[in-house]
């Protein structure tokens, strides 16, 4: 059992450090970390575009089905180019979808909580509150949306740290209570 406590707390003590290193790189670099991560999407698109041109060009055939990878490669090849040109403008749009989804949500749920208000108590109050800022946030994110996100991941990055912080110190208080109880 003691081998197993050990093991676990190693486990939790590498997850904690590598949470902390991450939010530090998310917190002091949210911009930075926010383009790298479109970066990285438009290099993905790249890689699945030549490879379906590669499969196209390995495998000539007048099938359907390769002329369908000669389009697919293309059309992947054309929006990895257009993501590395302009990458602040592809964060900036998946943050107004994301903006998107909460407004509606954020209405949706507030029409939802005055149908709760017939049942009687207070709770739809509560998620009427909460809903109507949750629309407020979406619309915060519709109107700026790339400082959106770079906030976003720096809060992201914050909250790392924090978890990381707090799951060492956790495994440090349960290791000492752990070698104060095997003595």
């Amino acid at each position: 059992m003691k081998r197993f406590v050990e093991a676990v707390s190693s486990s939790i003590v590498v997850q904690a450090v590598l949470a902390i290193l991450f939010g530090l790189l998310l917190a002091v670099w949210p911009q930075a970390t926010t383009v790298t991560v479109v970066y990285l999407f438009a290099a993905y698109l790249a890689i699945t575009g030549a490879a379906s041109l590669v499969s196209y060009a390995r495998h000539r055939s007048d099938r359907p089905g390769y002329q369908g990878a000669l389009a697919t490669g293309i059309f992947l090849l054309i929006l990895a180019l257009i993501v590395f040109v302009f990458p602040e403008a592809v964060a900036g749009f998946f943050s107004l979808l994301l903006g998107i989804l909460l407004a509606m949500s954020g209405i949706v749920n507030a029409v939802r909580s005055f149908e709760l208000r017939r049942f009687g108590g207070g709770s739809w109050l509560g998620m009427l509150i909460v809903s109507i800022a949750v629309a407020i946030g979406g619309v915060v994110v519709i109107v700026n949306p790339f400082d959106t996100t770079v906030t976003f991941v720096l809060v992201l990055g914050l909250l790392l740290i924090a978890k990381g912080v707090i799951d060492l110190v956790i495994v440090g208080l349960t290791s000492s209570k752990e070698k104060a109880q095997y003595r």
